[in-house]
């Protein structure tokens, strides 16, 4: 066989990840749109990973964020792709090394159905001086020093590690998030009054005593944290606050025990119980997929690609104080392996 392209890897990953019901009962018809929304996301020869998230209540849709974490220097965008962030992705392929310790990637509202705005989003990591060239390669620059601003109250063990936004949609947040130190987990996870004093600390003024009881109760029931604020075009901080558990140790072969016996199902059955998920989640385990095939090269030797779907997190956003409905993230990826 031949070595697939971007868009035969998409479409067997798809495939697997709404084989089984999961389709119906988790994405529902916005899964139509992401193959036409995925093409206008390629640059060069890479395959991006599709992060697709979807709720654990109500109306099953799908939103969907496509994620390069390396753009070869000489690579074009694909005829008609990019949704007019060339001047992102020039400077993307200029930072970008090949080991993808930064990354860069477009995202999509399927669930309205919008495929024709896509936000923008950039994980920095520890490079906080790659922010400023990301936000003016957007026309945003404006939306430098707000986020300055933001980071300079973050306190010790929150470090910011992404941003996202949609350049030109007035009115609208740019989303900082980081992935919080164990030892700060630990601390928010024992004492609710300490993740207040963080919140004081960070501007955040829209929590109470028994959110921060319910963040403290969820914390708790996963080895690694993801935060999210809104900074306002104003400056502020939006009411919102998101707080992802992660999945990212999970291998796939350790995915079902995990969600049929591990912390996933301790998870998932906290959100039921709590009203922010129904027993939809009892499906995601069989999603989890690894695989590589041989393949035969232009030049008649034999490469190895692999696909493979991956939890990546659970998410609960507390706005205005109240939970909303969780959501869940998996990551869907195409690569050549190194023989």
């Amino acid at each position: 066989m031949k070595k697939p392209t971007q868009m035969e890897a998409l479409h067997a990953l798809c495939v697997i990840a709404s084989g089984d019901g999961r389709r119906e009962a988790l994405f529902g018809n916005s899964l139509d749109l992401v193959p036409s929304v995925y093409e206008r996301t390629l640059i060069g020869d890479g395959y991006p990973t599709a992060y697709l998230e979807f709720p654990l209540l109500g109306e099953p849709r799908l939103d969907m964020l496509s994620v390069h974490g390396y753009v070869e220097p000489d690579a074009r965008l694909a005829p008609g792709a990019g949704y007019g962030y060339e001047a992102m992705f020039d400077w993307f392929k200029g930072v970008c090394t090949p080991s993808g310790s930064v990354s860069c990637g477009l995202e999509l509202d399927l669930s309205t159905g919008e495929t024709e705005t896509a936000g923008v989003y950039l994980q920095q990591r520890k490079r906080t001086d790659m922010v400023a060239p990301f936000l003016d390669s957007v026309g945003e620059a404006k939306r430098t020093q707000t986020y300055l601003d933001s980071l300079a109250r973050m306190p010790e063990g929150w470090p910011p590690a992404y941003v996202g936004l949609f350049p030109g949609r007035p009115g609208t947040p740019m989303r900082i998030g980081g992935y919080m130190d164990n030892s700060e987990l630990a601390r928010c996870v024992e004492e609710p009054a300490h993740l207040g004093a963080c919140f004081r600390q960070i501007g955040f003024t829209a929590f109470d005593g028994p959110m921060l009881e319910r963040c403290s109760q969820f914390m708790g029931l996963a080895p690694e944290i993801d935060f999210q604020f809104d900074i306002m075009p104003d400056g502020s901080l939006g009411d919102t606050f998101g707080l992802s558990l992660s999945f990212n140790e999970t291998k796939p072969y350790e995915a079902r025990e995990c969600m049929e016996s591990g912390y996933g199902a301790a998870l998932m059955e906290a959100l039921q119980a709590w009203g922010l998920a129904d027993d939809r989640w009892k499906l995601i385990a069989g999603a989890a997929f690894a695989r590589h095939v041989g393949y035969e090269r232009d030049d008649g030797t034999e490469g190895r690609f692999a696909l493979c779907i991956r939890f990546n997190y659970a998410k609960v956003k507390f706005r205005g104080c109240e939970p909303q409905p969780a959501k869940f993230y998996l990551t869907c990826t195409a690569a050549e392996l190194k023989v």
